[in-house]
């Protein structure tokens, strides 16, 4: 049993969508666990149930731009799964989870989701100042949650 996983999504090539993927790169510089598997990919897909049940955290990592650039919100999943539905494309991670317990009858005990707002969606390979600038905070909060720290529910801006 994989005791975390962290599922970041993103496309490296539209600016600051890429934030994700980039904190779990940062994450992976000194940060050995045998226990917690790290999964990037440009969306989150239906194969992922599998090892989300398998799991007793996961951390959904991604960009949003709803909330303002820079910022980073953390918001606790627990008891919030949907039903998967008709869908092979990508997929939130409540229908994820909602996934997990339909097809293997369990989900992680505690899931959260982790944003950083963005400024920018354009085609490029950079991140906006205030996303990198807001990388290293989101990294940290990736480890309090990794060592079992309960951080609060409410957007951190």
């Amino acid at each position: 049993m994989t005791q975390s996983i962290i599922l970041a999504c993103g496309n490296p090539l539209r600016g600051d969508d890429g934030a994700a993927l980039r904190v779990v790169c940062g994450l992976q510089e000194g940060y050995t666990d045998p226990e917690t598997e790290i999964c990037c990919a440009q969306q989150w897909t239906p194969d992922l149930a599998e090892s989300i049940s398998k799991s007793q955290l996961a951390i959904f990592v991604d960009a949003s731009a709803a909330i303002p650039p820079g910022a980073i919100r953390l918001v606790a999943l627990s008891g919030r799964c949907e039903p998967p539905g008709l869908t092979t494309h990508s997929l939130s991670p409540e229908r994820l989870l909602g996934l997990s317990l339909e097809l293997f009858q369990k989900v992680p005990e505690r899931a959260f989701l982790l944003t950083i707002g963005g400024a920018s969606f354009e085609h490029g390979d950079q991140l906006s100042d205030s996303v990198q600038k807001a990388v290293p905070a989101a990294c940290n909060q990736l480890k309090a949650l990794l060592s079992g720290v309960t951080l609060p529910d409410s957007p951190q801006f």
